[in-house]
C-alpha cells in the first residue's frame, strides 16, 4: 500500500470517528449529513483517478517503446467523471454516518418495544462489542457476510492489506477461505446498540 492510500485510509477512519463523535456529543450543526459526504466525494474523486491511472499504467506496461507507452496511457486513461454515489467508500460512508446523525431518515422506529429490544440485544451481544483481533471495544463494527462474525473496520482491513490470504481470526470459525474485503459490511445495527450502551455510561 502505497503512502496516498494509507493516507486516504488514516482520513477515513478519522471521517468515521468524527461521526460517532458528533452523534453522541454534538449539536445540529455538527450532525449534518452533508458536510461529511462532501469530503469523502473528495476521497472519492481522489480514489478514483488514482485506480483509473494505476489501470492505464498496468495496460501500457506491455509497450516496447516510450512513444507506443505514452500514447497507450492517455488512450487508456479515462476521461469521464466518477459516479461518485455508487462509489464503494462512499456507500459504506453513508450506510454507516446516515442512521446515527439523522436517525429518523433511517425509518427508525420511535417505538418503546423496539428500544426495548435492542437493549436487551446489547445484553446478549456483549462478545461483538470487542474486536477479536485487538481485544479493544469496537468503533466501527463490520460483520463478515461469509460467517456473520464481527471485526474493527480498521482493524481488519489493515489486516487484509498486509495480508489478503487472512482467515477469519473467531476460534473454531467454520467459513471456507479467506476474508473477503468486499464481504465485509458496516453493521449500523451494531453500531447504534453500541453507542446507546456508552450513552448510558455517561
Amino acid at each position: 500500500m502505497n503512502m496516498l492510500e494509507t493516507d486516504m485510509c488514516a482520513t477515513s477512519d478519522s471521517l468515521y470517528n468524527i461521526v460517532r463523535l458528533a452523534a453522541v456529543f454534538g449539536g445540529d450543526s455538527t450532525k449534518d449529513l452533508n458536510q461529511y459526504t462532501e469530503m469523502v466525494e473528495k476521497l472519492c474523486v481522489i480514489d478514483s483517478q488514482m485506480n483509473n491511472h494505476r489501470k492505464a499504467m498496468e495496460d501500457s506496461s506491455r509497450e516496447t517503446t516510450i512513444e507506443g507507452f505514452d500514447h497507450s496511457y492517455k488512450t487508456k486513461l479515462e476521461k469521464k467523471k466518477p459516479n461518485l454515489r455508487s462509489h464503494k467508500r462512499y456507500k459504506e460512508f453513508v450506510q454507516y454516518a446516515k442512521p446515527l446523525l439523522n436517525p429518523s431518515l433511517d425509518g427508525q422506529t420511535t417505538d418503546q418495544n423496539q428500544n426495548d429490544g435492542d437493549e436487551l440485544m446489547i445484553e446478549d451481544d456483549i462478545p461483538n462489542m470487542i474486536d477479536p483481533i485487538t481485544k479493544r471495544p469496537l468503533e466501527v463494527p463490520v460483520r463478515n457476510k461469509q460467517c456473520n462474525h464481527v471485526y474493527e473496520k480498521t482493524t481488519m482491513e489493515q489486516l487484509l492489506k498486509r495480508n489478503p490470504r487472512t482467515r477469519c481470526p473467531i476460534m473454531g470459525c467454520a467459513a471456507q477461505g479467506y476474508v473477503q474485503l468486499k464481504l465485509l459490511e458496516v453493521d449500523v445495527k451494531l453500531q447504534r446498540q453500541l453507542m446507546r450502551a456508552r450513552s448510558a455510561l455517561l
